[in-house]
Parts: C-alpha cells; sequence; structure tokens
C-alpha cells in the first residue's frame, strides 16, 4: 500500500509542494500551503499551493512569493527573445506592487537598478512558455493561476491601510526547462536552464503584465535564498518609508489620547 500511495502522491505533485514549501522555509521565509483566494473574474474559491512571506509583524511592507508547482516529468520551454521588454515599464515587469509601491520604485528606480538585478531583466526574457511533447496547455493554465493570486493578495487587502506590497509569481517545475530562442543567423537555438522568466501579459480580467520565474527543482533551494537575498534588499531600501508610517501611527494614538 504504501509504494502505491507514494507513486499516487508523485503523480499528484503533493511531494514538490513539500519541498518547494520546505526550500523557503530554509531561506527564512513564513511558508502557507494550500491557501486559498476568491478569484475575482469567477467569484470561485481557488486555491495556490505555496505562499512564502517575508517575515513583517507589522504589515507595512508585504513581500511575497506565490508559487504554482507542477510536477510533470515532461520539459517545459521558454519561447525567448532579446526584444521581450523593449519599451516596457521595468516596474510593471519586476512584480505586482501596489500603488503605494509602484510610486516610491518610479521615483528611486535609477538607484535601484543597480542594488536589485532583478529590476533590471537582463539577458533573454520570455515573451510565453508550454510544455513541450504535451497537448494540455498546464503552463498557461500555471501561469494564470499565479497572476490572479498575486493580484488578488497584492490589491484586495480588506483595510483602510494599503501597504507597500510586492507579489513576484512563480512556478516551480518537476522536469527540465529548455530555452528557445533564434540565433542572428536565424538558427533555432535549444538550451536547457534551471531557471528563467517571462512576460506573462493578459486581461484577469484586468490587465495583468508581469514577468514570472520558472524555476526547476534542481534550482530549487538555491532561488528561495537568492529571493530572500531580494526580500532582504526591498525591505531595506524601503526602510524609511516603513519608519515614517510607524511614526504617523506613534502620532494617531497620542493624538487620540490627548483628546477629552
Amino acid at each position: 500500500m504504501i509504494p502505491k500511495v507514494r507513486a499516487w502522491l508523485d503523480t499528484q505533485g503533493y511531494l514538490l509542494e513539500m519541498r518547494t514549501a520546505s526550500a523557503f522555509r530554509a531561506a527564512g521565509f513564513d511558508v502557507r500551503q494550500s491557501s486559498h483566494y476568491v478569484d475575482p473574474e469567477t467569484g470561485k474559491s481557488r486555491e495556490v499551493d505555496v505562499i512564502a512571506l517575508d517575515p513583517d509583524v507589522v504589515g507595512i511592507i508585504n513581500i511575497s512569493f506565490i508559487v504554482e508547482c507542477k510536477s510533470s516529468n515532461k520539459p517545459w520551454v521558454l519561447l525567448c527573445s532579446p526584444d521581450t521588454l523593449d519599451g516596457y515599464n521595468r516596474i510593471f515587469a519586476f512584480s505586482v506592487v501596489s500603488d503605494k509601491a509602484r510610486k516610491a520604485l518610479a521615483g528611486r528606480m535609477s538607484q535601484l537598478l543597480d542594488r536589485i538585478p532583478w529590476l533590471r531583466k537582463s539577458g533573454l526574457i520570455g515573451y510565453s512558455v508550454r510544455q513541450a511533447l504535451s497537448d494540455a496547455d498546464i503552463a498557461y493554465a500555471a501561469a494564470v493561476s499565479a497572476a490572479k493570486a498575486c493580484d488578488v493578495l497584492t490589491h484586495g487587502v480588506a483595510s483602510s491601510y494599503k501597504p507597500y506590497a510586492f507579489a513576484f509569481p512563480v512556478i516551480v517545475i518537476g522536469g527540465p526547462l529548455i530555452r528557445c530562442s533564434l540565433a542572428e543567423n536565424g538558427d533555432v537555438q535549444l538550451e536547457e536552464v534551471e531557471e528563467g522568466e517571462f512576460l506573462f501579459a493578459a486581461y484577469l480580467p484586468k490587465y495583468f503584465g508581469t514577468c514570472i520565474r520558472v524555476v526547476t527543482s534542481a534550482r530549487l533551494t538555491a532561488f528561495a535564498v537568492e529571493a530572500k537575498r531580494v526580500a532582504d534588499h526591498i525591505r531595506a531600501e524601503f526602510k524609511s518609508e516603513e519608519d515614517e508610517v510607524r511614526e504617523s501611527w506613534r502620532d494617531d494614538v497620542v493624538g487620540s489620547k490627548n483628546q477629552p
């Protein structure tokens, strides 16, 4: 019975989800598994495989990685071009951000390009992703799920206070990842990589246009560590905004106590 259950678990992807959660916990994140949100398009409840939250007990700066896990051993193909992000706003390509975070990023973009490498988006960026050797387009479904969850968790905060929020969509796959591009001479180039990203532009139901990272299970541990480093950079860069909000809260408390 145990071998049969283990084989079933492998086909369902639960073990990949567990390993993904473990990798992010080990990197220093607070992790939630099998969380749910309401799909703004259908009104139905949807599940998120893994949500990795950069620890923050105050809630002024929210940094999260929304992860979909796909365990199929069939290769995924990133269709890439060096021109994918030509003329595209790097803030929108960076992550899903709240209005406060977007404005704060825009005000210091030139300095941050050197401090946060994920903002630069250099090299080959995908414009699409497909699962090879399969008729089912699970890659698109995974992208839609991650994108919707990021949007809801960033812009759907049920509070009068809207935080500085950053949500990074990620897809972890159990099989190989192939980067496909066209050489200058017209030849098709195929290269196996452990990580890549693609610009996912769609209306879900409103416009979504952020890069989604695709990470193989072999790269998972290193990626989680890198993600924590990016989160630390963001938190350090926005410390002045966090201090300013804290101070305003203290002023509000003092003011309320002094009222008759």
